[in-house]
């Protein structure tokens, strides 16, 4: 009887060790997989330009330690309550003019931030892409911009979308430096597409002896002189009596077929210059500062100007 106990429990022992041995364990020191944590935030406006009483809603999306994105909770602020507020839901309400930075923050503290500017109501004197109605949405105007290769913007004469009402427009196929557009009182509406970017009614560089693709003030910008540059075939380049981008602004125009070193003399009288990408960067060659009072050199004439101007234009593939 002894003997038989002592066999049973040394049964009872070996299926217990059995048991203990085929349970899971965990390495020492280690527990379940942590949950991704977020290490960046980044938070998106769909409106960064508002106008007192106007609201928009604000985003964030977030980037996870384990490489993934997604939304994330997050806690809103903003850091000038006086420009504009924002909900727990990411409303953001425009209170009164000036600029505001909206922060998201998540637990862990990652924060992301979105800057929104804020205008007076009525017309505004800076605004994005859209179709705007002048004198109700916009202030007529000289506008800027620093827009990216495919900006198509249109001064309409009414919003039918038909040729017709179309006063002026421009597909810009290159990067331009800046741009210019003069927005008349009798325009009805600006239209304007996201790579044209924002258009502001200040000018985006001082004074310069080169000039790069773009469109710019002759005098603030742009010394009055001759200029040279090595041009690639397809270049186009205008001197400007106006930003309304019509053939009646043109005071003298260039469409070089076969490209080399080209020269243009921009007069102190000349209120800008257009050059496109194709012109490459132009030097200042000699002062203009002996132009003022000569009257100015034999240029093209109207016919010519119309020719250049329509090869540009069918360049861009614009009728």
């Amino acid at each position: 009887m002894f003997r038989s106990a002592v066999v049973l429990a040394s049964l009872v022992l070996v299926a217990s060790a059995c048991g203990k041995s085929s349970s899971p364990t965990s390495p020492s020191g280690s527990g379940a997989p942590s949950a991704p944590t977020v290490t960046t935030l980044s938070v998106t406006a769909g409106s960064r330009d508002l106008q007192v009483g106007e609201s928009t809603t604000v985003t964030a999306t977030a980037t996870f330690s384990n490489g993934t994105k997604g939304p994330t909770t997050v806690s809103w602020e903003t850091d000038n309550a006086t420009v504009a507020t924002v909900s727990e839901a990411g409303r953001v309400t425009a209170v009164g003019p000036g600029s505001a930075t909206i922060i998201a923050r998540t637990p862990n503290n990652v924060v992301g931030t979105v800057l929104v500017t804020v205008s007076p109501a009525g017309p505004r004197t800076r605004f994005g892409a859209g179709s705007h109605r002048v004198g109700t949405d916009i202030a007529p105007g000289r506008y800027f911009s620093n827009p990216r290769n495919g900006c198509y913007w249109e001064r309409v004469s009414g919003f039918g979308g038909s040729l017709s009402e179309i006063i002026a427009n421009d597909f810009v196929g290159y990067d331009p430096a800046q741009y210019i557009v003069d927005i008349l009182p009798s325009d009805v509406g600006f239209e304007s597409d996201t790579d044209c970017g924002t258009w502001d009614v200040t000018p985006l560089a001082g004074s310069s002896t080169t000039i790069r693709p773009g469109v710019w003030l002759v005098g603030s910008q742009v010394p009055p002189g001759t200029y040279v540059t090595n041009a690639s075939p397809g270049c186009y380049w205008e001197r400007l009596r106006d930003f309304q981008h019509q053939l009646r602004s043109i005071v003298s125009n260039e469409f070089v077929s076969n490209g080399g070193r080209i020269r243009v003399t921009i007069r102190p009288g000349d209120v800008g210059f257009q050059t496109d990408g194709d012109c490459g960067t132009w030097t200042l060659e000699s002062s203009g500062s002996s132009l003022a009072g000569v009257p100015d050199e034999s240029g093209p004439s109207p016919a010519e100007i119309a020719v250049n101007f329509d090869r540009a234009r069918r360049k861009k593939g614009l009728r």
